[in-house]
């Protein structure tokens, strides 16, 4: 029994619902219509898919290149002349020796200002040699490698040593002092 003439088949009173149309047939336009509009659909799926792929395949490499030349390409390859101030293991989970060299920097002529260069050992008998020459007043020359950007596995500091050589440092700085120092370009000078 309906309570409302609603024109939709009520499911509990009775029962299925009755299907007094016939299915409809599909013409051949309407046929063509349909494929056309699938295939347009499946087309335009695809092309956004080719793009995604090669969009991400894009920004993939280019992620590639900037980190391999910020954090692995070397920037420099220099030395430095000095006496080794500090070596210690550090680190929480990556250990590495880091420490530091009191270095001399010829301020002007005849005076000469001791400076702090920190560093990084990737070696161990490289450390360890470094921790003995701390211990005594040698003079010392560290040959580095310059990176743009430290990682934790690799040290705190951008300056990895590769080898230490001894020097003597008081020879160094003498010739350093006897060095002209060049004159400032005075008005009316001419630039070669």
């Amino acid at each position: 029994m309906k309570l409302i003439d609603d024109n939709f088949d009520d499911y509990f009173e009775s029962g299925a619902p009755k299907k007094d149309k016939a299915p409809h047939q599909e013409t051949e336009e309407e046929r063509e219509e349909r494929e056309l509009i699938e295939t347009t659909i499946e087309r335009r799926s695809n092309k956004k898919r080719i793009f995604l792929a090669l969009g991400t395949l894009i920004v993939l490499l280019i992620l590639i290149f900037v980190i391999r030349d910020r954090y692995f390409r070397v920037y420099q390859e220099s030395n430095i002349k000095g006496r080794i101030a500090d070596v210690s293991l550090r680190g929480s989970i990556f250990k590495t020796y880091e420490g530091k060299l009191l270095s001399y920097d010829v301020v002007s002529e005849g005076n000469v200002r001791e400076k702090e260069f920190e560093f990084t050992a990737d070696d161990d008998s490289l450390a360890h040699t470094l921790g003995t020459l701390k211990q005594t007043p040698i003079a010392v020359q560290l040959n580095y490698k310059e990176y743009k950007s430290s990682v934790p596995w690799r040290g705190e500091t951008k300056y990895i040593v590769t080898s230490v050589d001894t020097v003597n440092i008081d020879a160094y700085v003498r010739n350093v002092e006897r060095m002209p120092v060049p004159k400032a370009p005075q008005q009316g000078d001419t630039v070669k």
